[in-house]
């Protein structure tokens, strides 16, 4: 990755912790102009775009990112955030598929059962909503 593409991602960052969307979003995107393969650009563009209330481009920019992951924890990571994404836009099915793709990677099974139980919660199924809170508690102790 180049080091513009990494100065980009790193304006981006800053712009998105201090809630500037718009400079977030176009530093982020000039990121991944340059560095398609770069996940947490992506990651961060998606936050950015849902963050600004466009969640069906957020889920675009990550489900395009899956095929150009570099590591399975960076695909975990993009499936994790598509994720929460998707249950911003309602989509509790989607999430809940990318929440199953994400907690198959070693590391992220706590975050995958608390996106889970979210998912869950939201289609009243709280037995299952409960299991999945307990897995992600057994997990983080």
């Amino acid at each position: 990755m180049s080091s513009v593409a990494r100065r980009y991602y790193d304006r981006g960052r800053a712009s998105l912790a201090t809630g500037d969307l718009e400079t977030a979003q176009e530093s982020l995107r000039a990121a991944l102009d340059l560095a398609p393969q770069f996940g947490d650009a992506r990651i961060a563009y998606g936050v950015a775009l849902a963050k600004a209330g466009d969640a069906p481009r957020a889920a675009q920019v990550l489900r395009h990112g899956l095929g150009r992951a570099s590591s399975p924890i960076s695909a975990a990571a993009i499936h994790a955030t598509l994720g929460d994404v998707l249950v911003m836009a309602g989509d509790f099915f989607g999430a809940e598929e990318a929440f199953q793709a994400a907690r198959a990677v070693k590391g992220f099974e706590a975050r995958a059962a608390a996106g889970l139980a979210r998912v869950y919660a939201r289609l009243g199924r709280f037995v299952d909503m409960a299991a999945q809170l307990k897995i992600a508690a057994s997990i983080a102790r």
